[in-house]
């Protein structure tokens, strides 16, 4: 079977899985609602410019973080060696990526509409540049958080350890889409495009690093 067709049906079977146990997205978005519930009641009308753009990417970030820190928590144990034998270690590899960026943009989305539903004017006023950082970001985030997931499941699961890992591994993505949002409510540089490249920069780097060492992570 190829790789391409394995990670058609290891995607297709994270889906019905998610489907059927519903309660894990559930709670993600669950926490997305309240937490910008609690944003909104603390800050009121200040929720506008730089301080949407830093709390929407705060929200998207921690957000990212508890979805894909349990990527490969189901993966112990005897379904480790079905999939070892089943499907190639890139195949899931980017079977996890795809759907934890899925998950991404799904709380990217959640997270601007309610907070555009709590702030006071229209805080956007580049969409384009948003929408480009939200999606390059959200594979970043994916491609780096997986990683790091699949890292910290082989070391036993430690949500400690994924947060030490992933913290400083993120940073740079964050502040070029910082950046990037910044310019999309009019409060950052002419120059729009440069940490939208070097976002998609990092995002290559990510990928190539994730394939380069995550087959003798999960072989391991």
């Amino acid at each position: 079977m190829s790789t391409v067709r394995q990670i058609y049906k290891l995607l297709h079977w994270e889906l019905r899985l998610e489907w059927r146990d519903k309660y894990a997205l559930g709670s993600i978005f669950l926490y997305v609602i309240t937490t910008v519930v609690i944003v909104y009641l603390s800050v009121g009308n200040a929720l506008e410019g730089p301080v949407f753009n830093a709390l929407y990417w705060i929200i998207l970030f921690f957000g990212a973080t508890v979805a894909a820190g349990r990527s490969f928590l189901r993966e112990g144990g005897r379904r480790h060696y079905y999939y070892y034998t089943v499907a190639g270690p890139l195949a899931l590899l980017f079977s996890k990526l795809i759907f934890n960026a899925i998950v991404i943009w799904l709380i990217g989305g959640l997270t601007f509409a309610l907070l555009s539903l709590f702030a006071p004017l229209a805080v956007v006023v580049y969409p384009l540049p948003l929408l480009l950082a939200v999606f390059f970001g959200g594979i970043g985030l994916s491609a780096i958080l997986t990683f790091v997931s699949a890292i910290t499941a082989r070391a036993g699961g430690s949500g400690t350890l994924m947060a030490i890992l992933s913290f400083p591994l993120v940073i740079p993505l964050l502040k070029l889409l910082l950046d990037a949002g910044l310019y999309a409510i009019d409060a950052g540089s002419n120059d729009v495009w440069q940490p939208i490249y070097l976002t998609v920069a990092v995002d290559l780097i990510a990928l190539a690093v994730g394939i380069v060492l995550f087959p003798f992570v999960w072989r391991d």
